[in-house]
């Protein structure tokens, strides 16, 4: 019989478990930041106890010998950005941010075709399916879409992801003349107030809520320069979620009447008229509207939030009236 020319290539399964083990604990070392930030923004609990009881541990050892820099160099070659810093407006600033009197509603550049409105949908993972559906149902040759969502993320942990730093960044680098921010989903952790503690159903986490509101659609703003157009959470199937939520919404209202280029889109208590339900009735046809956690559209529902953002968008945007309903 002739030798096999190509004989296979075996190892043991505990010599195979070592290499995984030796790999993961490499990969965690290079990344120890990114697994701090994850533990960081995970809800208070054991998980998140041990998570952080592990990453913390590996990320001061990377930090001593230097194994952070390798990533943090890719990242500057690729063009990445860091999203978080110490002494951000974000994370403390005064509530006068709130007491500006903003001026009658302003105008913009209407779109050609010459001339596209460029829109930025952004914000938290329920971003995605209404980015998309604003992409289809938008005028192409007037308004070209961008969607650029940032799961887990929101206002109340900046520490794991801080929109004021990310909102000048995209600004700077796409120069949108729109934005859409939907956010909010990820925003239950307690907020920290010349320190103390503050929990969501508190009248001071509302206030500390609209302020750190105020701060990002400023940035996203530039002004009064662009439109935003802020979409708080609608309503969840958990009663906790609901009153998170609800509270979120009277924040963000509050923050857009002082904010230049600001608009609060209202899908908590407009949709459905504030009541919560799986399905929704669209076009006459009952459909699936949230996903199975309670909280995200499923792309079906997410038309109609992106409905009523059209119809915020109208009284900005004149050829967009007739589709709105006026």
């Amino acid at each position: 019989m002739p030798p096999d020319r190509h004989p296979r290539l075996t190892m043991p399964a505990g010599r195979v478990l070592g290499v995984m083990l030796i790999a993961l604990s490499i990969a965690a070392l290079f990344n120890s930041e990114a697994m701090v930030r994850a533990g960081e923004s995970m809800k208070r609990g054991h998980t998140r106890d041990i998570v952080l009881s592990v990453a913390h541990p590996l990320d001061d050892v990377a930090g001593a010998v230097g194994l952070h820099l390798p990533r943090k160099g890719l990242d500057l070659a690729f063009g990445q950005q860091s999203k978080t810093a110490k002494g951000t407006e974000l994370e403390a600033g005064s509530t006068a941010i709130l007491r500006a009197n903003k001026r009658k509603q302003q105008g913009f550049a209407q779109p050609t075709r010459q001339n596209e409105v460029d829109l930025l949908v952004t914000g938290d993972s329920e971003a995605q399916f209404v980015g998309e559906v604003l992409t289809d149902v938008l005028p192409s040759d007037l308004f070209d879409v961008s969607v650029v969502a940032r799961n887990a993320t929101g206002l109340t942990n900046p520490e794991f992801f801080n929109w004021e730093i990310n909102a000048r960044q995209e600004i700077a680098a796409r120069h949108p003349d729109a934005v859409v921010m939907v956010i909010g989903g990820n925003d239950g952790f307690n907020v920290l107030v010349n320190g103390q503690l503050y929990g969501p159903e508190t009248p001071q986490w509302q206030l500390e809520y609209a302020r750190r509101t105020a701060v990002v659609m400023r940035e996203l703003a530039s002004g009064g320069t662009r439109p935003v157009y802020w979409v708080p959470p609608p309503t969840a199937r958990a009663d906790e979620l609901n009153r998170i939520f609800a509270s979120q919404n009277k924040a963000v209202e509050r923050a857009a009447r002082a904010v230049p280029g600001a608009r609060y889109v209202d899908i908590y208590w407009t949709l459905n008229k504030g009541r919560y339900s799986d399905s929704l009735k669209i076009d006459g046809q009952r459909v699936l509207a949230r996903q199975s956690d309670g909280v995200h559209f499923s792309r079906d529902g997410a038309v109609a939030p992106a409905r009523l953002i059209l119809r915020a968008m109208a009284k900005d945007y004149k050829v967009l009236r007739s589709d709105a309903g006026g």
